[in-house]
């Protein structure tokens, strides 16, 4: 029997719109995690018993591809479906497009998952908003709600696994008190704190950049100014950035950093001052995440590259650094995310 627990809704509020509610008892950060990370959203999403989930690729960014695919290991069926991300606001929103593989299922719809942080709990509430009546009316009779309940219950039951490691870490810093804070935060920079990392494709993406050629000691005078000056320009020419600013490093050197300062934008910028527009090609990339202060992303760096060359892979040139959250949206460097993308050959 499927349980269903009181918080569980599934409401039609109108023609072409189905709303999910549930609460689930961890932190919003941790439950957003569950729906970007693959190797979270694997644990959980799985369909019903003796399915499993071969493909689970995600480009958490504006513009952002994702891609699932489910297997019947007795039957050998699969399905399949994927999308574009339209808005990540982390952790508390994401608007994505949705279409299933199957021709007769439902089209292309849109879903919008909004985290509602509760204190103990979070609430997530997702709208999906179909092409029809009669294609909500398809996705209804499909299953949907009991297959959404099944794989929440599964969420939480993760959910609960990792609020407890969670709780474990806390407690361990906190009998760790008398360590001196010089050796805690070398520990913390040494673990690095890095996701599981994955391959994906990128998708073209048009920038406004300002390319820099300065010695290592200069970076962090220089690149305050440098972003200040492309959201001026983008500003001034009435255009609105599509996602988090990042840099693109195009040559390695220890002593001299080679690279460029960008904003995503939705189309080419007009040359002004020092920026320009660049036109970034669609590449297949190893991804990770780094969780931390900005002094551990050379060792970071080391650990993915360590990685992406013992799983067969040979790394391009360059490398992009996207700061997902930084020092400009929150003050604690335990906070900070920054996405690694390292082009393979």
């Amino acid at each position: 029997m499927m349980f269903y627990p009181e918080s569980f809704k599934v409401t039609t509020p109108t023609d072409r719109e189905i709303v999910v509610d549930r609460d689930f008892n961890a932190p919003r950060d941790l439950v957003f995690d569950s729906f970007t990370k693959p190797e979270l959203v694997r644990r959980w999403l799985l369909g019903p018993d003796g399915w499993t989930m071969p493909v689970c690729d995600i480009d958490l960014r504006v513009g952002g591809l994702y891609r699932y695919v489910w297997r019947n290991e007795s039957t050998g069926q699969s399905m399949g479906m994927g999308g574009v991300f339209r808005e990540v606001v982390f952790p508390e929103k994401l608007v994505a497009s949705e279409k299933f593989d199957e021709a007769w299922y439902a089209g292309e719809a849109v879903d919008t998952t909004v985290f509602e942080d509760r204190g103990a709990t979070t609430r997530i509430k997702i709208t999906v908003l179909y092409e029809s009546k009669e294609a909500r009316d398809t996705a209804t009779r499909s299953g949907m709600e009991q297959g959404m309940a099944a794989g929440y219950n599964r969420l939480e039951k993760v959910l609960a696994e990792g609020s407890a490691q969670d709780r474990q870490a806390k407690m361990g810093t906190m009998t760790g008190h008398l360590i001196d804070k010089s050796m805690m935060d070398k520990t913390m920079i040494d673990k690095n704190m890095i996701d599981k990392p994955w391959i994906t494709e990128t998708t073209a993406q048009s920038a406004a950049a300002i390319h820099l050629t300065i010695p290592r000691s200069a970076i962090r005078s220089a690149m305050g100014p440098a972003l200040a000056e492309l959201a001026a320009a983008v500003r001034t020419q009435g255009v609105e950035p599509t996602g988090p600013w990042f840099t693109h490093h195009l040559k390695m050197d220890p002593g001299q950093f080679d690279f460029e300062v960008c904003l995503p934008v939705p189309a080419p910028v007009k040359p002004t001052g020092r920026v320009v527009s660049r036109d970034l090609p669609a590449v297949r990339v190893a991804r990770t995440i780094y969780h931390g202060p900005y002094e551990g992303l050379g060792a970071a760096w080391g650990e993915f590259t360590e990685w992406i060359v013992a799983n067969g892979h040979v790394p391009g040139p360059d490398l992009y650094e996207t700061y997902v959250v930084g020092h400009d949206t929150s003050s604690n460097p335990a906070d900070w995310r920054t996405e690694f993308s390292k082009p393979i050959l």
